[in-house]
């Protein structure tokens, strides 16, 4: 009976790559979901699906998020992390207190980096960008029609992006998020009051300065409709003298 090698495959079965690509995967399929996760909650918090005030247990809120616990609350330990949520002496996670000042400030800054992300995107305007914009604000008119007050903020967000993301920078975006993830929270009540008369007539304005390829008049119209927001938002009862709203996330549930 001839002799057979099997050197070639005890190696094959015990290369140590192989098995630790195999070990691998399952942490892939982990970081995977955790991202999806953060994505998922960092949109929430820029467009204001996080109410201040509402308290959420961890369980509910994977649950809404089709997962289990663990990779939500991974996703938070990030957003701690990045001082987007503060963990509180009793254990739970808040959204930051946002006082009055702070929300001039993060105003100020949000019109500086916003006006000039959109008007840097005038260099990389198109008939295609500017029909994808139209579309999105027909959708957002859509949803102020029908007073969806999520589909507004999340459509109202989506035309921002989409006009900032038309400029290639690796900068701008992130800090731009940053400055949502601070201010989303209480966007809700810009939209949620009854005597609220915001018709996002404004982006009619950033369109038009985009199809003109004018970079002074989109940065204009971008800063007016930042403007408007926080006027309004200031204009109201949101703020208090020491802190602004709150949003618990109890972690021990």
């Amino acid at each position: 009976m001839p002799h057979v090698d099997n050197t070639a495959t005890s190696e094959m079965s015990l290369d140590p790559a192989a098995a630790s690509a195999v070990e691998a995967q399952p942490q892939k399929r982990r970081k995977g979901l955790q991202d999806k996760v953060y994505t998922q909650l960092k949109h929430g918090l820029m467009i204001g699906a996080f109410v201040p005030g509402q308290t959420i247990t961890l369980r509910k809120l994977a649950q809404t998020l089709g997962t289990s616990p663990m990779p939500v609350r991974e996703a938070i330990a990030q957003l701690v992390t990045a001082n987007v949520l503060e963990i509180q002496p009793n254990g739970s996670v808040c959204v930051p207190r946002l006082t009055e000042a702070r929300f001039n400030e993060i105003t100020l800054v949000r019109k500086s980096l916003e006006g000039m992300a959109a008007s840097e995107a005038v260099a990389y305007s198109s008939s295609k960008l500017i029909k994808q914009l139209d579309r999105i604000n027909k959708e957002l008119l859509n949803a102020i029609k029908t007073r969806d007050i999520l589909g507004c903020l999340s459509k109202n967000q989506e035309f921002h992006f989409t006009l900032y993301r038309a400029y290639p920078s690796e900068v701008l975006i992130p800090l731009i998020e940053t400055l949502w993830l601070q201010a989303g929270p209480i966007m809700y009540f810009s939209l949620s009051a009854p005597d609220t008369n915001w018709d996002a007539s404004v982006h009619e304005e950033i369109l038009a300065a985009l199809a003109a390829k004018d970079p002074v008049a989109i940065r204009q119209a971008v800063e007016k409709d930042i403007a408007g927001t926080a006027r309004y938002l200031l204009q109201s009862s949101i703020f208090r003298a020491e802190s602004g709203p709150i949003m618990q996330l109890r972690l021990n549930d």
